[in-house]
């Protein structure tokens, strides 16, 4: 069956075939697909890391008839996709980096991407990587930049809000699958961004004439009007990707928690035992059933996420803080690590079924779910700063988990609970561990509990 997000291209398509992702590639786009092989363009783009491999397939004849196809495509399984308002700001900068770099390297090889949406990316081992092979056009000298208007509203756009405004403005993509108007973006953006070349031609003055009716229309004129050399174009990309490497840090004003084992652990002895009790029972687990993914809520740097990442075929690593996300990915290239992929979510306000038919994009719990859960120094966080009942913190790991859980439970009289609740009006008496494990026990079987040495912190073991 066609993949619900595939319905836009019409010389191509993903088909999901008992439960294997194939490409397929259409007679019209016959051509391009043959320069893509044979000009080199492809090769060059594996050996850097920048598109997906595939290999071709044989064809059922009488599909090959009907559907007009020319190549049927297996590309590389992608073992986790994740959507531009889940991504971090360095996400966000990788995949601007990547798409500048694909079309400077396609351009050497007479093609341009006719797309530049950054929902055709996806991460592994730490690397923004092109999905969409049917992506690109030819190129010839006085051509437009077909992707233009979509490069400023889709990419550009979101990515200078985050630089200015700070990385909460990735979240605005979410209401604006479309892309953004370039009007409503200019007005957001600081004074001082006018002063900024990249924003003052690719934003602002677009902004400046456009209206929320008119603004495709024009800038499409606008395109029209204008064509380009190779050079030209090449020199244009290679302004904006200076801007990318010049804009390194989001404008930030919050707390971030990315010091917590550095400054908020009560001693290394629980940490130690901590780890020893989680790596004791992942390998317990393994021995009996290889775990095929491992999901870890609240995943600060990632240090437990790293750690999973050997019990199981896929980890993903959810974590509040974007900053934190920047963290784990940056240890996911340290490592060297493939099958950990990590992204920005608020368990509280969860990424839900979206766009046409709500099946363009999943929920993240379709995405997420995993045969094992992992919760750690995560529940008082939900139950005081999210105001999450411990039946509704249950119901989101059984939402989750396919069989297992671990969580940690962090009595009230800890002092960061404590740190937690300071001036906070409300009614805690039902904090207790009793509370929590009654809400538990109305979806999993506590199979271990035990305390955490220099705490009195609770580790549990549960079971579906």
């Amino acid at each position: 069956m066609p993949n619900p997000i595939s319905f836009k291209d019409d010389v191509a398509r993903v088909v999901l075939e008992d439960g294997i992702y194939f490409r397929y590639i259409f007679e019209a786009y016959k051509a391009e697909y043959d320069h893509l092989m044979q000009s080199g363009l492809y090769k060059t783009l594996i050996e850097k890391g920048l598109i997906i491999t595939h290999q071709e397939v044989e064809q059922n004849k009488e599909a090959q008839h009907q559907e007009k196809l020319y190549k049927k495509l297996r590309p590389h399984q992608i073992p986790f996709q994740s959507y531009p308002f889940e991504w971090s700001y360095g996400q966000w900068r990788k995949v601007m980096y990547a798409y500048l770099q694909i079309n400077q390297i396609a351009l050497a090889h007479g093609m341009i991407l006719k797309d530049a949406t950054p929902y055709n990316f996806y991460f592994e081992g730490g690397r923004a990587i092109l999905l969409d092979t049917s992506s690109f056009d030819f190129f010839n000298e006085g051509d437009p930049w077909i992707a233009y208007r979509q490069f400023c509203s889709e990419m550009l756009s979101p990515f200078a809000l985050m630089h200015y405004n700070g990385q909460r403005w990735a979240r605005i993509t979410q209401s604006h699958l479309r892309g953004m108007p370039l009007n409503f973006v200019s007005k957001q953006l600081p004074l001082k961004s006018w002063l900024n070349m990249t924003c003052l031609l690719h934003i602002h003055m677009h902004g400046k004439y456009a209206t929320n009716d008119s603004e495709n229309s024009s800038l499409r004129t606008t395109i029209k009007q204008k064509g380009f050399s190779k050079e030209k174009i090449r020199s244009l990309m290679k302004m904006l990707q200076s801007t990318v490497v010049n804009w390194k840090q989001p404008f930030a004003f919050e707390k971030h928690w990315i010091d917590y084992y550095q400054k908020d652990i009560a001693s290394d002895k629980y940490l130690e035992h901590k780890e020893a009790i989680i790596k004791e029972w992942l390998g317990q687990l393994t021995n009996q059933n290889k775990l095929h993914s491992i999901l870890d809520l609240g995943a600060n740097t990632g240090k437990f996420s790293l750690i999973a990442s050997d019990y199981a075929e896929k980890v993903i690593a959810l974590e509040y803080d974007d900053i934190c996300v920047d963290a784990i990915d940056k240890a996911i290239v340290s490592a060297k690590e493939h099958h950990i992929c990590c992204l920005r979510m608020d368990l509280a306000e969860t990424t839900p079924n979206m766009g046409v038919l709500e099946k363009e994009y999943s929920s993240i719990y379709t995405r997420a779910k995993s045969s094992m859960v992992m919760g750690l120094a995560l529940i008082h966080h939900l139950f005081i700063s999210n105001q999450l009942s411990f039946y509704k913190i249950a119901q989101i790991l059984d939402g989750f988990s396919e069989q297992h859980v671990i969580v940690e439970f962090i009595p009230f009289e800890d002092e960061k609970v404590q740190f937690l609740i300071k001036d906070k009006q409300r009614d805690y008496s039902n904090f207790t561990e009793e509370a929590f494990k009654e809400a538990i026990e109305r979806f999993f079987d506590i199979k271990e509990r035990k305390q955490i040495e220099g705490s009195a912190r609770i580790l549990y073991l549960l079971e579906k």
